[in-house]
């Protein structure tokens, strides 16, 4: 057999076995995602230039367990802006703490 047929077919086999895959991946990772809620957050007075410090406390709630509380500190650039009481974010549970993507 050609080595271009081999490669082609190769590549619709993987294509075609794919999607089914990525499917339950994305299935399992939303299982695992976690609800981040803000309950507080101020900017504080210090920081590099350009930036704003901002102390947030947020409410964790991951599947299975009881919701927990968590502050969290964190430099963001000025054009950022700082989260807000009440804003919510899905994240993945196995995340660092420190790296939700509220901001």
């Amino acid at each position: 057999m050609d080595p271009m047929i081999r490669t082609a077919v190769a590549i619709t086999i993987l294509l075609i076995v794919m999607p089914p895959t990525a499917a339950v991946q994305m299935g399992h990772r939303e299982a695992r995602s976690c609800l981040v809620e803000v309950l507080h957050s101020e900017e504080l007075p210090i920081g590099p230039l350009f930036h704003h410090t901002v102390k947030a406390t947020l409410l964790v709630t991951a599947p299975g367990t009881p919701p927990f509380e968590t502050t969290v500190v964190k430099v963001i650039p000025w054009q950022m802006p700082p989260p807000r009481r009440g804003q919510r974010e899905r994240v993945g549970c196995d995340r660092a703490p420190l790296n939700f993507g509220l901001f």
